[in-house]
């Protein structure tokens, strides 16, 4: 096993460089949206970068159709308003991800070695601080 403080701060180095790229992230995932239309164009859907609706529009003649047509527009503007803001969400994260496992066997050592629980313990608490601010994809 390396020196467990090296192997330590070699992770931190590694979560804080994360930290760093993904500064500023959030803040323009709050304004990310997709919009989409239906194939006719009378029915068009917005969505967040979770894919929760946020606008559905209609063209006045959309009301002309029946309820099983409309539904059908509906859906169509919505799926295509979730593939939207898919794409943009990917590309505005495109290049975020990060490998941590490198080391990480000789930093926590292997399976039945609980010497090294405590430095595990913090890792965690930092990693799971972190995976609490990251994008969620669209569901």
């Amino acid at each position: 096993m390396t020196d467990p403080l090296s192997g330590l701060d070699a992770l931190a180095g590694r979560l804080a460089d994360i930290e760093r790229r993904f500064t500023g992230v959030q803040a323009d995932l709050d304004e990310l949206a997709g919009t989409g239309a239906d194939e006719t164009g009378l029915v068009s859907a917005t969505v967040d970068a979770a894919g929760e609706l946020i606008e559905l529009t209609f063209q006045p003649t959309a009301l002309r159709y029946g309820t099983a047509e409309l539904a059908a527009m509906v859906l169509q503007a919505y799926r295509r308003a979730r593939s939207a803001a898919g794409e943009r969400l990917a590309e505005r994260t495109d290049g975020l991800t990060a490998d941590l496992s490198s080391g990480l066997t000789e930093l926590f050592g292997r399976p039945g070695d609980f010497a090294a629980l405590g430095r595990l313990d913090e890792a965690a608490a930092r990693l799971e601080s972190l995976e609490a601010r990251l994008p969620r994809p669209p569901a």
